[in-house]
């Protein structure tokens, strides 16, 4: 009798328990694919139309603040032409110091926000070697030095053959190009910010920043379902934003977002790891690395536009 209640003890248990593995094993958060997205922030200390540097103190303190609140790890693109503003060199200089005492990365953005498409390629490097110096110097002081590069309106250059001898130029001096596969138009949406600003509209201010939002969550839909086509798989994603105050107002609800979407913010040393961020096989004088990628593969990717709440909102000559 004893063998016998033992038999039926173990069968119930090897009928049992391997419905509870395989029952496991499908509710596991472990079995989903972790979302993962490195953050940029281009034209430090300041994109678009520039104001005093006590304006732009608030503007800074309200992006770290996102930034810290988030727990982001970030690397912000610099022009350094901006820094030298009448009477302010001093005051902008001590801001972008900030921002690396906040735990952002610096890296070079030219000087002088130089396009590479119509720049002879001397004219590109020396422009290159002019932003990096004060920069360089800052981080020198964190015990830190810049490793990336963004090519500013994302344009490369003319040839694959000058872009290939540009990099080659900035990897002697330890720098990578970092590319986008999310670019959130914020520089065209700021219009409407500025406009909402300008007429003292507080309702409009918060109308461009929850369209804003949402603009840049279909963007990653977008991005994500394109990856997708390319790839077959989710990849490490790279965002494009500026430093202006429509992110000032509006990084926290949008690092809220993709947080909810299920993103894990990485560092950009960490998305450039993805096997995916191999030069394309033909070249397109572009850093936007989904349009690049697509261009490769003969494919065309048709990115959202802005819907018509914000079209209404900007400048004719922006519509």
């Amino acid at each position: 009798m004893k063998h016998q209640l033992l038999y039926l003890t173990l069968l119930i248990i090897v009928l049992c328990v391997p419905g509870a593995i395989e029952l496991k094993a499908q509710n596991t958060p472990a079995t989903q694919t972790q979302k993962e997205v490195a953050i940029t922030i281009d034209d430090l200390p300041l994109n678009g139309p520039q104001f005093d540097a006590k304006r732009l103190q608030v503007m800074t303190d309200k992006i770290l603040a996102a930034i810290k609140e988030n727990q982001v790890p970030a690397v912000g693109f610099v022009n350094e032409s901006l820094l030298y503003r009448a009477g302010e060199v001093d005051t902008r200089i001590a801001i972008l110091k900030s921002w690396i005492e906040a735990g952002v990365e610096l890296g070079n953005h030219t000087f002088s926000h130089l396009g590479f498409r119509n720049a002879s390629l001397a004219d590109y490097e020396d422009d290159f070697i002019r932003g990096d110096a004060l920069t360089r110097m800052l981080m020198k002081e964190k015990g830190q030095k810049p490793r990336y590069f963004r090519h500013p309106y994302l344009q490369m250059a003319r040839t694959q053959e000058i872009e290939k001898a540009f990099q080659n130029f900035i990897a002697e001096r330890g720098y990578t190009a970092a590319p986008v596969t999310v670019d959130s138009l914020d520089w065209m949406i700021l219009a409407a910010y500025n406009k909402a600003r300008s007429q003292n509209d507080a309702e409009m201010l918060k109308s461009v920043s929850s369209e804003y939002i949402k603009y840049v969550e279909r963007r990653f839909e977008f991005s994500e379902q394109s990856a997708n086509d390319l790839f077959g798989r989710p990849i490490k994603h790279i965002l494009l934003l500026h430093a202006n105050e429509l992110n000032g107002d509006s990084l926290d609800g949008l690092f809220k977002m993709l947080k909810n979407r299920g993103y894990r913010f990485v560092t950009l040393d960490e998305a450039l790891k993805d096997p995916v961020y191999q030069f394309p096989d033909k070249y397109l004088q572009t850093s936007d690395w989904l349009g690049h990628w697509a261009f490769s593969k003969g494919k065309k990717l048709n990115a959202p536009a802005l819907p018509d709440t914000l079209q209404k909102l900007l400048p004719e000559n922006q519509r």
